[in-house]
């Protein structure tokens, strides 16, 4: 397109510049709907920023205080004089508010074309399809809260009142505080999984922490709770099939592996496949998904079957759009993305994370928030962090005996708890033995309290 008169109009924006001039009780409304980045003309553009920054100053805003401001203008002509032409030529202040909804709307249909071009250029690249309609997608989502008509603020009156009927409906029982993991000490711990959150499960390589993620997502989907969509960038929908078999059936995963089942395992079969087999349970085992990708599928399981929790395997393999200067600076992109999607679909979502081997070499070998690989938006960016510790140098450890260490949660007290892995069903079970003795460095630990197996730290 090379024509893009319609696209933008001189004359709301040299109005709505003559507006803040000639009323200065107009700044504050006029800038909360029109950014700088909304004029189309680079020379109205510049005198708007200056307008923003001399009222940071504390100063008036007239066509003599900008120039003493700031003189001269981008194009090199005097800011007193565009200024002064600007005024003197707005029909009328009172129509402020159509100036405002036209060059914001010029600017939301200016983006938009750049998106379709983008989108054609990408086609004329000969990208896979899935990939461009990605793309798209973003971008689209990048535009849907630009003017919605709705206010960017509540009185706090407002909020409280949705509040009470929340805390009503808990209270009576008709609404739970979270979705359950399936756990009982677990849920305890973190008050069970909240919407438009992220929880990180980290742990070292063959912890348990996908175990963990698709276990909480199979209970959700089984016990009628939800519907679940597991993202497994490493494991094959085989490997999944088959660990979901053999948690559900207690059926040793080795045999389902091997094929050789005994006649006891096969009734257990049969009970675990019809657990399963109609649950809104989904699987995608695509590698190297970005997050737009993510996002799209996850919209169309939410259209179609609806949707409400997600769980990602692992942070570390989410693919990158290749805009980042490295790979610490992509993943707080990916980690800030994926908080994104957990408030747009209104959903929780536990994304899996790798630890480094700097806990292994620290006493009691037990991680910290900080152990998160490669990244510190990631723990900044979660709303509840979930640490998965299985000391293999220990009887415990080579019993299954595992914690789960919570260092932070928005929503609840920092704390532990613990559980027991049963490796050869793929699964956690509830902890009913004894506590595992605390390691010297743990003794000093400020618990507050301790009850069934939970610790939290005050």
């Amino acid at each position: 397109m090379n024509d893009h008169r319609e696209l933008f109009s001189d004359e709301a924006e040299h109005a709505l510049l003559g507006a803040i001039m000639l009323d200065g009780e107009l700044f504050d409304l006029i800038t909360a709907r029109v950014s700088t980045a909304d004029f189309h003309d680079p020379e109205n553009a510049a005198l708007y920023q200056v307008m923003i920054d001399l009222h940071a100053t504390g100063s008036p805003i007239d066509p003599v205080t900008l120039n003493d401001f700031k003189p001269y203008l981008p194009s090199g002509g005097a800011t007193i004089a565009y200024a002064g032409e600007l005024a003197k030529n707005t029909p009328s202040t009172a129509n402020w508010k159509a100036y405002a909804r036209i060059v914001a709307d010029l600017a939301v249909l200016r983006r938009l074309v750049d998106a379709a071009d983008a989108v054609r250029d990408s086609a004329g690249e000969r990208r896979p399809v899935a990939e461009i309609i990605a793309s798209a997608q973003q971008a689209m989502a990048d535009l849907r809260d630009l003017d919605t008509g709705e206010p960017d603020y509540k009185r706090m009156g407002e909020v409280i009142t949705r509040n009470i009927d929340l805390i009503d409906a808990k209270f009576s029982g008709a609404v739970q505080s979270g979705l359950s993991t399936g756990l009982t000490d677990l849920d305890r711990l973190i008050r069970g999984l909240r919407k438009k959150t992220v929880t990180i499960i980290a742990g070292l390589p063959g912890s348990g922490k996908t175990t963990l993620g698709l276990q909480i997502a199979q209970s959700i989907a089984c016990t009628g709770a939800g519907v679940g969509m597991v993202f497994s960038l490493e494991m094959p929908e085989e490997e999944l099939g088959n660990r979901a078999l053999a948690s559900i059936g207690s059926i040793d995963l080795r045999v389902l592996d091997s094929g050789q089942l005994h006649d006891d395992d096969w009734p257990r079969l049969t009970s675990a496949v019809k657990k399963i087999m109609d649950k809104p349970l989904y699987v995608s085992d695509k590698s190297g998904l970005t997050v737009p990708r993510i996002r799209n599928i996850c919209r169309q399981v939410k259209r179609k079957h609806g949707l409400d929790v997600v769980v990602i395997d692992y942070i570390g393999l989410i693919g990158s759009d290749g805009k980042a200067f490295n790979r610490t600076s992509e993943l707080g992109k990916i980690s800030t993305g994926i908080v994104n999607i957990a408030k747009e679909l209104d959903v929780p979502v536990i994304l899996l994370a790798q630890l480094n081997r700097d806990s292994t070499k620290r006493p009691g070998k037990k991680p910290i928030a900080s152990d998160l690989r490669d990244s510190g938006q990631i723990e900044a960016d979660a709303h509840c962090i979930i640490l998965v510790h299985r000391d293999m140098d220990s009887d415990d450890g080579q019993n299954g005996v595992t914690e789960l260490i919570m260092p932070k949660c928005r929503h609840a007290p920092v704390g532990s708890c613990w559980v027991q892995q049963q490796g050869h069903f793929a699964r956690f079970v509830d902890f009913v033995g004894r506590e595992p003795n605390h390691d010297g460095d743990e003794s000093s630990r400020p618990f507050a309290k301790r009850f069934s197996g939970v610790k939290e730290h005050v």
